[in-house]
């Protein structure tokens, strides 16, 4: 089925190579008549035309200047045109190793010339100094290409000049441009991340109305950001991003809420594993944490680290080279989540944990407590299938009034008695099977405070 997007895509890009093409063949009948190459700014790239695409809104959204565009051209090639540069080549009758400055490499499956650094100067720059050293300019890591995660080059080898380096396209603006879709980083050790889904909604979420306003300006913040940062020019004065802390028991809510405040605003969350982020080895653990937000880097993403006890421990008082060490893994998290853009949430089931400087550095510190009575009542009135009877002797009220509960494990209960109403042929919640099931979790619980106690 064909896909609108694409097809605007495809046009777009398509008319860009056209300009591309131009150039190379000038530069190409340049270098073999001797002749002087002509300026850059003598090829004027094409105007769109409707209906726009996603590679021209891209272009426009992030103000690329004509050498910008025909720079994310060049990382575009082996993607969209493997034997661009080839075609040129051969028609001329000029091999790469004739002309040298053409730069480009060869892959050891690629089969096209895949472009570096000299790769675009040869088409910006080509025998003109003063342009080439304002053009490398464009590669530095305080242009918007490396600062907005857009393209950059790859690490050469410590003899060789940068622009030997490839140019590499980011994954999500590589994506974004090539399938019209958001790009989705796979779980690996470079993004130790999975994405966080749910398919419950607000109103199955049982909260103090401390906790729910908390989260309402969470909510507020997402919608009224841009309008803050930009109209009222707060970009400049504070953050533009926002950090926030949850903390309660295990099965309060913390997951299920970043899930929601995610599906409520269409953003994805990913749920960070801390354990493949932390590392005993010195400066692993920064490491790790930096190739995290590099990836997350201008999207709008919320990145969720669960369970965050294991870096965010009360380490105030150094006693030795590990806790300082720790404590510098811990500011540099604090660092980089202040210059990330997005969301960033951080749980634990114990805020003493966690020293009081670290603390001050959020700005929304949001309980997560064991519900009440009110609200575990609610919890067990929410829990049940709508395909099932509960027995007459059952009273929920008095469940929710002698079992402190949380609602990860009323769900837990439920499941329990559900699956023993099916085992036994019928659609009956017995009371029976609510106390057997209250009793495991029960159980299991002073299990799991026993061994935190050892």
């Amino acid at each position: 089925m064909a896909n609108p997007g694409l097809n605007n895509n495809a046009k777009h890009i398509e008319a860009d190579l056209q300009w591309l093409r131009l150039l190379l063949e000038d530069r190409l009948q340049s270098f073999k008549e001797k002749k002087r190459y002509s300026a850059f700014e003598n090829f004027k790239p094409p105007v769109f035309k409707r209906p726009a695409s996603i590679y021209q809104k891209f272009i426009q959204s992030f103000q690329l200047n004509n050498a910008e565009r025909l720079i994310l051209l060049l990382a575009l090639l082996p993607y969209v045109a493997p034997n661009f540069i080839e075609e040129s080549l051969q028609k001329f009758d000029i091999s790469n190793s004739q002309i040298s400055n053409i730069g480009g490499i060869k892959g050891s499956w690629h089969g096209g010339l895949i472009p570096t650094g000299e790769t675009a100067m040869f088409f910006l720059a080509p025998g003109n100094l003063n342009k080439r050293l304002e053009y490398s300019l464009y590669f530095s890591t305080k242009h918007k290409f490396y600062t907005k995660n857009i393209l950059k080059l790859e690490d050469v080898s410590a003899y060789e000049p940068e622009g030997s380096g490839v140019i590499t396209l980011s994954k999500d603006v590589l994506s974004m441009i090539t399938t019209a879709t958001a790009y989705q980083p796979l779980f690996n050790s470079n993004f130790p991340a999975k994405l966080l889904t749910t398919r419950y909604d607000y109103k199955d979420l049982v909260l103090s109305q401390q906790t729910e306003q908390q989260l309402d300006e969470i909510e507020t913040w997402l919608k009224f950001k841009k309008k803050l940062l930009v109209d009222w020019e707060f970009q400049n004065k504070i953050s533009s991003g926002f950090k926030c802390l949850f903390y309660g028991p295990s099965g309060t809510g913390k997951s299920l809420a970043t899930a929601l405040i995610g599906k409520q605003n269409d953003l994805p969350v990913y749920r960070i594993d801390l354990s493949m982020v932390i590392s005993k080895y010195i400066g692993e653990t920064e490491k790790n944490l930096s190739k995290i937000f590099d990836t997350a880097a201008n999207k709008d993403w919320i990145l969720f680290f669960d369970e965050a006890d294991a870096l965010f421990g009360k380490r105030s008082n150094i006693q030795s080279s590990n806790d300082r060490f720790a404590n510098q893994e811990v500011a540099y998290l604090l660092m980089r989540m202040e210059e990330y853009e997005g969301l960033a949430i951080l749980a634990t089931n114990l805020k003493s944990n966690i020293d009081k400087a670290f603390l001050r550095r959020f700005q929304l510190i949001v309980p997560f407590s064991i519900p009440d009575k009110e609200q575990r009542k609610l919890l067990w009135e929410k829990s049940f299938s709508s395909n099932t009877i509960l027995e007459k002797d059952i009273d929920l009220k008095s469940l929710a009034d002698n079992f402190s509960l949380t609602g990860s494990n009323i769900m837990n209960v439920v499941r329990f008695a559900s699956v023993m109403a099916l085992k036994k042929g019928d659609n009956i919640i017995t009371n029976n099977n609510l106390l057997t099931g209250i009793k495991k979790e029960m159980a299991k619980e002073s299990s799991i405070s026993g061994d935190s106690t050892n």
